[in-house]
């Protein structure tokens, strides 16, 4: 089987500095494969996280692949903050956009900057809206459950999108945010996924043994 990254959320950890700081270094030593910076405006989702302005402080104390979900409104203009920054992957969200232009025109900054370029589709958007810019990105982000608050139950019928999408281009990373634990990750998978972000299985479990079984879940 293909290797499975575990991706380990911010958004548990809150915006406390010192909480965040922890909770890398923590994930870190027992197994992470990446850290999933979840940027909330208060806007765009009810919610209000970290920014750009925590990364480079994120970044000192950790050698993890930084993965940023931006979860935002209006990410035009605030793209070149996150360009700057040490982060790998930038993910925005398809619903962010009046027109599938003005998303393209930032997935081409994001590559110009020699970055991962991502479009996370939220829980009730139609997976096919995907279509026309698969051969453009690098990663969907597929969402299992509403944008914008940990905790939530996983949806089953999003596993059916992550079909979808595995069944367009056999090669394009996707990744699956919301509701992560063992059994929803082998669900996800099986139907295609090669990116798993948890974020409250990890925070509220032991760390060492519920990435250990994220990982061991999938081999």
């Amino acid at each position: 089987m293909r290797k499975i990254t575990i991706s380990a959320s911010s958004l548990s950890a809150g915006r406390n500095m010192s909480a965040q700081i922890e909770f890398i270094q923590r994930v870190s030593n027992f197994g992470a494969d990446a850290y999933h910076l979840d940027v909330m405006d208060g806007k765009f989702v009810k919610f209000k996280t970290i920014d750009y302005t925590y990364f480079n402080q994120l970044q000192s104390c950790s050698t993890l692949l930084l993965d940023t979900h931006l979860m935002i409104e209006h990410p035009e203009k605030v793209i070149g903050k996150y360009l700057k920054t040490g982060v790998s992957i930038i993910t925005i969200h398809y619903e962010a956009f009046e027109t599938v232009e003005e998303l393209l025109k930032v997935v081409a900054k994001i590559k110009k900057a020699k970055k991962l370029a991502g479009v996370a589709i939220d829980k009730d958007t139609d997976i096919k809206v995907i279509e026309p810019i698969l051969d453009k990105i690098d990663l969907v982000l597929v969402m299992t459950v509403k944008a914008g608050k940990g905790g939530q139950k996983f949806d089953e019928k999003c596993v059916e999108k992550i079909k979808y999408v595995r069944k367009l281009n056999k090669d394009i990373l996707i990744e699956v945010d919301g509701g992560i634990n063992p059994e929803t990750a082998v669900k996800c998978v099986k139907a295609g996924a090669d990116i798993l972000v948890a974020g409250s299985y990890i925070y509220n479990n032991d760390t060492y043994e519920a990435i250990e079984q994220l990982h061991n879940c999938v081999k």
